[in-house]
């Protein structure tokens, strides 16, 4: 009998290759914390160290959700034991937004070195955090398996963080791994390579958590965090688009990141959105731009004061009735028929709409 067997490169295809960009992977990291039933998700980005921190106030995970989701492929990992939706019963459901369940591995599209903590939210006070560390770099070595790649974890008592050097042992169990599989290949410029980035990363959670302040994990904070040192060069193109490179006269056009995270969460309607999201670039320690907070996206009057809105409901069979005002002038009680219907149920069934335009230069 012969089996299917795995190689560790089929985790960077399915994660790096597969995402288009660093605004496409953050989007996926956004999605799984709305997914988490975080109420904030928040990114720091620091120029000057190439620090990444993305922190949720989510669901997290316990150690076991961590290894039996997180860390295996293929597993329903928004579906509980009981393969029902992940929910927090103190809130309302949510739709589900990631689909593929791979949009965890797009993390390492932002950066190869990557520290997460993660604590469950529990009734209980008293949760572990998790902490695990990897570079993703190692799966693309050729010829080694899947679960030849230890990857190092540790659970820390309730209401802690780990030390920086908690952190460096970790980063020490990847080290030691990596050395044993270069040896079997014999690929010392894999090797030093790689261990050239694993002694770069230093990190101190607990000071970054000082800094930061909210959402934390220290007491009892809940949710995951995703520490990555350096960032990809790419993320500050990202961030700048053309103005770095043409000067203030495109300062008016959205870069890539901004175009891919304003209005993740609807900011246009009178009650708060479901989850927050902010992402501050650090230009310097003294000076942070918040590129994607709720103020930089349109307004509940903002949008009351649009030039066109259309308001009211879709039936079963495709007919719209609501209000419709053109420059200001209002029609209420408005029908349009589908006459393409031919008296057919619609496959999307009935719903709301509530949407604005405006003339453009």
């Amino acid at each position: 009998m012969a089996k299917f067997r795995s190689r560790a490169r089929t985790l960077d295809m399915l994660g790096r290759q597969q995402i288009a960009g660093i605004p496409t992977a953050i989007s996926e990291l956004f999605k799984n914390a709305h997914d988490a039933y975080a109420d904030r998700v928040e990114i720091d980005y620091y120029r000057s160290d190439r620090l990444f921190v993305l922190r949720d106030d989510g669901l997290g995970m316990s150690e076991r959700d961590f290894v039996e989701r997180w860390l295996t492929l293929g597993t329903e990992s928004k579906f509980d034991v009981r393969n029902q939706p992940v929910s927090d019963p103190t809130k309302a459901p949510r739709p589900m937004l990631g689909e593929k369940g791979v949009g965890r591995l797009s993390v390492a599209i932002i950066g190869p070195q990557l520290l997460i903590l993660t604590r469950e939210k529990s009734p209980h006070s008293g949760a572990e955090l998790t902490a695990a560390f990897m570079n993703w770099n190692i799966f693309s070595w050729p010829g080694i398996n899947l679960d030849e790649v230890d990857i190092p974890l540790r659970t820390f008592a309730p209401g802690t963080l780990p030390s920086a050097t908690d952190v460096a042992d970790l980063v020490d169990e990847f080290r030691s791994c990596a050395r044993c599989l270069a040896a079997d290949l014999r690929a010392d410029d894999l090797l030093a390579n790689l261990l050239a980035e694993l002694d770069g990363f230093e990190v101190n959670p607990g000071e970054i958590d000082d800094y930061l302040g909210e959402p934390s994990l220290r007491g009892n904070g809940h949710g995951t965090h995703f520490i990555i040192r350096p960032a990809s060069e790419l993320l500050e193109d990202d961030i700048d688009g053309d103005a770095a490179a043409r000067g203030s006269k495109v300062l008016k056009k959205a870069s890539p990141l901004k175009k891919a995270l304003l209005g993740f969460t609807n900011t246009m309607t009178d009650a708060p959105p479901v989850m927050r999201t902010e992402f501050r670039d650090h230009k310097t320690d003294a000076v942070a731009d918040s590129i994607i907070g709720d103020d930089r996206f349109f307004s509940p009057d903002e949008f009351r004061d649009a030039d066109h809105r259309f308001e009211g409901h879709f039936d079963a069979f495709g007919q719209f009735v609501g209000t419709i005002s053109i420059y200001g002038q209002a029609k209420d009680n408005h029908v349009i028929p589908w006459r393409d219907g031919d008296g057919s149920v619609t496959q999307c069934g009935e719903f709301d709409i509530r949407l604005a335009a405006f003339e453009g230069e």
